[in-house]
């Protein structure tokens, strides 16, 4: 860890809850700043559930939230990170066991939005990651620890689900890390690349080799396209999963190697590009995106951009006549994520072989650190494992 790096625990650094009192929950203080905080459970009533966490990732928009640059999140702190949380049932209510058809000790993962009670328009029409009930996009990761009964992220030995939060049964031949990877990363590959229009027929290039672009890989691949996957000469390690993955070509960009370059090396391997998947979320990786589609193709923007505000180039994309795409995560595909994990992996790939990382909840910062390629470390998935 760096010296702007700051763990600290209200318990002279102890990492064990008290049995069946307390939770222990990496909380997010400020910028760069976390504690390790022990926190009541919840009284669990007739229609709520507790997790007992096994394992929650490490996404790439908590790599710039811990940085402070999403200063939205700077406004809400304290509060507890992690939307991509799988874990067996702790305590569940009646209505809810009666309801969900779950009961204690089953392997679960929780979705980290969910549709309003209300059933406003966004949510009627499948969209509950941008309810208009939910302006702020509270939910998993991002609901301030103010409000009880603060059990709201995954970076936690214990998570409150209350009634209207989405819950998924993990099907049995999955392993703890395989589920991990299905339930969210995953689920974002399937939607991203069935948005975006690939298939037979279609070229697609997905820039930054992270988790995220390996499963769009992984699905994409699964579409029928031929796939080029792209990432920087250090991602040496990520760009030859991707191959194992089914991508048809890899790119390296060298250093100093500007995105016109690339698109040049791109189109001289496939001609002609019909989809670019962009999510590495650098300045260079969004010029690529629209100097190597080709025209009438489309760009599906789904990276956080680092820094936040960057230039778009409109008249590049009229002149292309470029359709560009945002979408917002993986409503409603987490279920088909699981299916297809088990597919998969009856068909010989394990996509918990790409969860590569477990780090203790009090190794948190460390943890981030290595996700986001500030160490010697080659990462593609990272996780915290609180049993750890």
């Amino acid at each position: 860890m760096n010296n702007q790096t700051s763990v600290t625990s209200i318990r002279d650094g102890a990492a064990v809850s008290a049995a069946g009192t307390t939770a222990t929950a990496v909380v997010y203080e400020a910028p760069r700043t976390f504690s390790l905080r022990e926190l009541p459970l919840p009284e669990v009533g007739p229609d709520d559930v507790l997790l007992e966490v096994t394992l929650c990732g490490v996404d790439g928009s908590e790599l710039h939230m811990f940085n402070g640059e999403l200063e939205m999140f700077n406004g809400r702190a304290p509060l507890i990170f992690g939307d991509e949380i799988v874990g067996r049932i702790a305590a569940i209510g009646e209505a809810a066991r009666e309801e969900r058809g779950l009961d204690m000790g089953d392997f679960v993962t929780v979705e980290s939005r969910w549709p309003c009670p209300e059933g406003c328009r966004h949510c009627d029409r499948g969209q509950y990651f941008i309810c208009l009930n939910n302006t702020g996009h509270r939910g998993y990761g991002s609901i301030p620890l103010a409000e009880a009964p603060s059990l709201w992220g995954g970076y936690a030995s214990h998570v409150y689900v209350p009634r209207n939060a989405l819950l998924y049964r993990i099907p049995p031949q999955l392993s703890e890390r395989a589920a991990l990877f299905a339930c969210s990363v995953l689920a974002n590959g399937l939607r991203w690349t069935e948005v975006s229009g690939a298939g037979p027929g279609k070229t697609v290039v997905v820039i930054g080799p992270g988790p995220q672009g390996l499963a769009s890989v992984l699905a994409a691949v699964r579409a029928g396209s031929a796939v080029v996957s792209v990432g920087l000469e250090r991602d040496a390690e990520r760009l030859a999963a991707a191959s194992s993955l089914g991508a048809a070509h890899t790119v390296a960009i060298a250093p100093g190697e500007n995105p016109g370059e690339t698109a040049e090396r791109i189109r001289a391997l496939v001609g002609e590009v019909d989809i670019v998947i962009e999510g590495a979320g650098f300045a260079p990786a969004k010029q690529l995106a629209y100097e190597v589609v080709s025209p009438l193709g489309t760009v599906t923007n789904v990276a956080v951009a680092s820094p936040i505000e960057q230039p778009v180039n409109f008249q590049q994309m009229l002149m292309k006549e470029i359709k560009m795409l945002n979408p917002m995560s993986h409503p409603h595909t987490v279920g088909k994520s699981l299916d297809l994990a088990v597919e998969l992996l009856e068909n010989g790939l394990d996509v918990g072989r790409l969860v590569t990382h477990e780090f203790a909840l009090r190794d948190a910062a460390a943890a981030i650190d290595v996700a986001a390629n500030r160490t010697e470390e080659s990462p593609i998935k990272v996780v915290l494992n609180p049993a750890l």
